[in-house]
């Protein structure tokens, strides 16, 4: 029983290194997802208890139906999409496909009742320091501009809302599932200072709204607050608090400030008569004009890859939008993930999509409240972290690139199997293995 209860942890340890050269090596999140999938179904068939699923659906049926859905929807919706425009392309599935990939890692880290967050303390601030030294020690392409800090293949909205989001959780697990040493603490609050100061650095806005709303979840977890218990009054300064304090960031880097200034700049000077200005902001309100006229002539069906497909654009769009707003819609993305995925798959691209972010929330919020400790930890750095992407993905496709793809489908798929498991004393074979080590 030690050796078994051993070697499951050493898997989880793994999986929960897909953090650290996130940002530094490409190939690094797919080759985590392509390994871990090999492990874990060695696990399944050497130790012989894939076909004995009763530990797996006792009691957690209705959310790991709803996990497996999740992690479906997006391969459904290429090829309900394919199906529909009769026209079948292996590239539209490498993306998907990664999701449908990762229901072996939900499967796994339910059945051993995996408690991810418990090795993601350690991993996540130990991968903002690593991006820093990186940062530091090796000369980056500047393939967005000299003021602007990414990889040579991390651009910077990416590197800006990956370093927010592993900032945030670092801020979140001090003491979060136990007393932290001092070392630990330090660490974590360095990985907090590094995340910010990297998403500053970046440039990018994407993200950064998210703050405010993460602020009032980390206030109201302290302080065991149930939702409906909350006085609108007690909320409102919560969030004006928070508000403040994204605005200091902001105001305090002249790199934020000079950015957001012209965020505003640019939206007030959008013209709604005529050919649109190409500005960051203005191209944004223009990709959601182009997709709206899409939707309308395709909503089902959708037109596919964007990039690659050739299709009927509306008339009217060039009316509005100059030649390189509809050259970049068509072949960068809409600049929303939810958007472009009901572009290229109709409703049932935009359907994936909502699921892969709201999904995990509702479980993340019913497993939060059943209060104890691992689903109480594991669900509040999930929310976080689900929270952190959908608001990036408002502003950007977050899942288009294959290794961030890879990255949110194992993340997702290990935090929400965590907040699901039941406690490990509801585990015979793991208790046992406990009682083993201690004794």
């Amino acid at each position: 029983m030690r050796s078994a209860f051993i070697e499951k942890n050493y898997l989880v340890i793994f999986f929960s290194l897909i953090p650290i050269f996130l940002l530094t090596y490409r190939s690094w999140s797919s080759i985590i997802l392509i390994f871990g999938c090999v492990f874990c179904i060695a696990y399944f068939i050497f130790t012989k208890n894939f076909l004995n699923a009763t530990d797996i659906f006792s009691g957690n049926r209705k959310f790991l139906i709803a996990g497996l859905a999740m992690l479906a929807a997006p391969t459904v919706a290429v090829f309900a999409s394919s199906y529909l425009r009769s026209e079948f392309n292996d590239y539209e599935f490498d993306s998907p496909s990664r999701f449908l990939l990762a229901s072996v890692f939900l499967l796994f880290a339910i059945k051993t009742r995996a408690d991810i967050s418990k090795y993601l303390q350690y991993t996540i601030p130990i991968a903002l320091i690593i991006t820093f030294l990186h940062q530091i020690i090796f000369q980056q392409p500047k393939l967005w501009g000299v003021d602007r800090m990414s990889t040579y293949f991390a651009d910077p909205l990416v590197f800006g809302y990956i370093s927010l989001t592993f900032g945030l959780i670092s801020f979140a697990s001090i003491n979060l599932i136990s007393k932290d040493s001092l070392p630990l603490v330090l660490t974590k609050i360095s990985g907090f200072g590094i995340g910010i100061y990297l998403s500053i650095m970046s440039g990018s806005r994407t993200g950064w709204f998210a703050v405010p709303v993460i602020v009032v979840i980390l206030w109201l977890d302290k302080f065991r607050a149930s939702i409906h218990k909350i006085n609108i009054r007690y909320t409102f300064v919560l969030i004006s608090l928070a508000t403040v304090f994204l605005v200091l960031t902001f105001t305090l880097s002249s790199t934020s400030k000079e950015r957001l200034n012209l965020a505003f700049q640019e939206f007030s000077q959008y013209s709604w008569n005529g050919i649109a200005p190409d500005t960051s902001t203005g191209q944004r309100i223009t990709f959601i004009r182009i997709a709206s006229d899409l939707l309308v002539k395709h909503p089902v069906s959708g037109v596919g890859d964007t990039a690659r497909q050739s299709f009927d654009i509306p008339e009217n769009v060039s009316k509005y939008a100059s030649p390189a707003s509809i050259h970049m819609a068509l072949h960068s993305g809409f600049h929303n993930q939810i958007v472009t995925n009901a572009i290229r798959y109709g409703i049932f691209g935009g359907v994936a999509a909502i699921m892969l972010f709201f999904v995990p929330l509702l479980i993340f919020i019913h497993q939060y409240k059943k209060g104890t400790s691992m689903n109480r930890y594991n669900s509040l750095i999930g929310i976080i972290f689900t929270v952190c992407f959908f608001v990036s993905s408002l502003s950007t496709e977050v899942f288009d690139l294959k290794y961030m793809a890879s990255f949110y489908a194992v993340m997702i798929s290990l935090l929400c199997a965590s907040a699901i498991s039941s406690t490990i004393s509801s585990n015979p074979e793991l208790s046992d293995g406990l009682t083993s080590i201690n004794t």
